[in-house]
């Protein structure tokens, strides 16, 4: 129940959107209606399909009107108030019990209609349910599904943003001391052994070591804004020096660019992100 309480995301009082949920409320409406006669619509009309055509259309703009007042004024306190959840639900079952009001009104007082208005209202209601539930329900879903693939496109333009950013990275030893700093390109793959790393580097045509006392996992924390990253329990590879990943029988390993042929054992638990990292680079 905390969710109820929380700020509602900004694409459910975006203008564009909400303007886009109303003409598709709009239009749902009218085929669903016209189509499908819900609750035996025609015979509230006592008319055939034309009329029912012309009924439905004035029906729908009458509630659309409605609509289109109370999301004017959504948007308006979404802009200088807080609205959570609780709030947004209360206000549109409001919102769909003053449609099916003037629903009523309409059929009672402008269309003459003989039946008892408490059932007129009933059903009125029920229709009126599904005509806005179902289109906001899959309006709603689409611009969560659109705000979520933004969120994450993003982030990942952020992060290989950070990760070009830091040409120079440093390496720190499990007191917090700075032990070196490297140039990131250099970087071939870390292996880890017992309560130490041994981070190898590609110098002047050679492979250099560099020992470190630190942790795989310590060290994995350290560099999660670099292109480094673990692919087994005991290799971190560098991403950047990376020139093939090949399924050798049922193992599956990372071949590094450099002097010497080195190829890094990959975990099944850490295949499903070697494999997003190297989609996400193949992308840029």
């Amino acid at each position: 129940m905390h969710f109820l309480f929380k700020k509602i995301p900004k694409y459910l009082v975006n203008r564009t959107n909400v303007l886009r949920q109303i003409l598709f409320t709009a239009v749902f409406a009218l085929v669903f209606i016209n189509i499908y006669a819900p609750f035996d619509a025609e015979s509230w009309f006592e008319a055939g399909k034309a009329e029912l055509l012309l009924y439905s259309s004035f029906y729908i703009l009458s509630g659309i009107l409605v609509i289109v007042i109370s999301r004017l004024v959504l948007i308006y306190f979404g802009r200088t108030s807080r609205i959570n959840y609780l709030i947004y639900i209360f206000w549109n079952v409001i919102e769909l019990i003053i449609v099916a009001l003037v629903y009523t009104f309409i059929e009672i007082y402008l269309l003459n209609s003989k039946i008892n208005p408490i059932e007129l209202y009933i059903k009125l209601l029920l229709v009126t349910l599904f005509v806005l539930v179902i289109p906001y329900s899959i309006s709603w879903l689409w611009y969560s599904w659109k705000d979520q693939r933004k969120r994450i496109h993003d982030l990942s333009l952020q992060n290989l943003d950070d990760y070009y950013v830091r040409k120079l990275i440093n390496f720190f030893d499990e007191t917090n001391k700075l032990r070196f700093t490297l140039n990131s390109a250099d970087v071939l793959y870390i292996e880890s052994t017992d309560n130490y790393v041994t981070v190898f580097v590609e110098d002047k045509e050679r492979i250099k070591k560099l020992m470190l006392r630190n942790t795989m996992k310590r060290l994995e924390k350290e560099l999660e804004k670099t292109l480094i990253s673990r692919c087994h329990r005991s290799y971190m590879v560098n991403y950047e020096n990376v020139k093939m990943v090949r399924l050798s029988g049922t193992n599956l390993f990372v071949y590094i660019d450099s002097i010497e042929e080195i190829k890094i054992p990959v975990s099944r638990t850490f295949a499903e992100s070697v494999h997003e990292m190297i989609n996400r680079l193949s992308l840029e």
